[in-house]
């Protein structure tokens, strides 16, 4: 352990010791309670003396939560899944001194009015420090200033939350076109929540599988003029989109946002596809102004092919070209030659999720592959398959059209570098 660390830990420890003197709130502990679970992220809801916070953990039932008041500010939780329990004066001490000694940001959650962090067996206590390094990994800081302003990131939309769900305009056809791809029934929320938020009119396009007959009932009522289309199940998101591309359907309007219903990441554990889906959604579509961004930043930029989410342009230094290749690097590259990009030339860089805005001429390329055709049903590939080739080349057909690649987030849009550990947001232009 470093000597700086040690000697802040003890003017932690130092102030502590005197804060105890004067008195301070008790601490909060937090055992599971709703029996077996596993890869199962709760929710709570912490309400200090100025502010409410979202706060997800991840649940198992070995792993217990410890939340210490910051000052003398008390807090009150409600959530399902745990029994709150406030500690005697002692426990609270021992906890506020355990929390002084935490030097790793991702063992700990702090906000203004209090802290988080786990107790329990080592191996219950990673699953904590994991989902922080997980989040972290997709640019979502639990305890950052977006989640705090941004609860829906975490914890998702309402279909319900108010909004004109208009998808067509009386004075002439729209220019712009949202495609939606949903197979699970409780992603649509989400996406209609969302949907809802815009304020530049647009037609909905939802693809689907066969039997969902409630999903697409649903869509009607939050979307009545929605366009909806069953689909055979191959090609999970990529294929739908690739009919509709092939056959001319998106030729009529000038800009395209393709989004769907994910709920995988990449294979180890469910909830992370979830909480993708969200920050995909809110970096493309929902935050605060975004979506005016993006079309004017199209419409002053004709060199602009495609807009996708900053956090999600791999490689990064969070997401490496290893990693990114996954197994996907031979389907890639023949794709990438049969598109006139050869080997030695070819470049990965890509929007991982597959959710963007794209002007539909910048897929000329891709489109003329007539993959369609080609996928083979749903055998339930983690990786590998023609899906996950072509996730990694819509951007470069844009690139082989003459496009240029920009990026998006809540802060709206900037050049079309790759994203750093620490982002530089100085280029961002900002949604009005």
């Amino acid at each position: 352990m470093a000597r700086s660390s040690l000697e802040s830990a003890g003017r932690d420890v130092m102030t502590l010791m005197k804060t105890s003197a004067l008195g301070f709130q008790r601490c909060y502990r937090l055992t599971p309670d709703r029996g077996p679970a596993d890869e199962v992220v709760s929710q709570l809801r912490i309400d200090g003396a100025a502010l409410s916070q979202t706060v997800l953990a991840p649940y198992s039932v070995g792993l217990r939560y410890l939340v210490v008041p910051a000052g003398a500010s008390d807090v009150a939780i409600t959530g399902n899944d745990f029994r709150v329990e406030r500690l005697g004066l002692l426990p609270s001490l021992w906890a506020r001194l355990r929390l002084a000694l935490l030097f790793k940001k991702k063992k700990y959650l702090k906000y203004e009015e209090f802290s988080v962090f786990s107790i329990g067996p080592k191996p219950e206590r990673k699953r904590f420090t994991s989902f922080n390094q997980d989040m972290l990994r997709i640019g979502v800081g639990i305890d950052s200033d977006l989640m705090v302003r941004h609860p829906e990131v975490l914890a998702g939309w309402s279909a319900d939350d108010s909004g004109n769900g208009a998808v067509s305009r009386p004075e002439g056809p729209n220019s712009i076109a949202v495609v939606v791809h949903v197979y699970y029934d409780d992603a649509w929320p989400d996406i209609a929540g969302a949907l809802k938020r815009l304020s530049i009119p647009f037609d909905l396009i939802v693809t689907t599988v066969p039997g969902r007959e409630r999903l697409i009932e649903a869509v009607r009522l939050d979307f009545p003029h929605a366009d909806i289309e069953t689909m055979e199940n191959r090609g999970r998101d990529v294929r739908p989109f690739l009919v509709l591309l092939e056959r001319g359907r998106l030729d009529r309007y000038l800009y395209v946002c393709k989004v769907h219903g994910k709920k995988s990441s990449d294979g180890r554990k469910s909830y992370m596809g979830l909480l993708w889906r969200r920050r995909l959604l809110f970096d493309v579509l929902a935050a605060p102004g975004l979506a005016v961004a993006i079309v004017e930043r199209f419409e002053g930029d004709p060199s602009i092919g495609m807009i996708g989410p900053r956090v999600f342009r791999m490689p990064s230094e969070l997401y490496p070209e290893e990693l990114s290749w996954s197994t996907n690097r031979p389907m890639v590259l023949e794709l990438a030659t049969r598109m006139g990009v050869p080997t030695e030339r070819f470049r990965l860089d890509f929007f991982g999720g597959t959710m963007f805005w794209v002007r539909p001429d910048a897929l000329r390329p891709l489109r003329e592959l007539s993959l369609a055709d080609a996928f083979p049903h749903e055998s339930g590939l983690l990786d590998g398959g023609l899906e996950h080739a072509t996730e990694r080349l819509f951007a470069t057909s844009v690139v082989r059209a003459g496009y240029k690649l920009a990026n998006s987030d809540a802060f709206g849009v900037s050049d079309g570098e790759r994203p750093r550990a620490t982002r530089d947001e100085a280029a961002s232009v900002q949604p009005r």
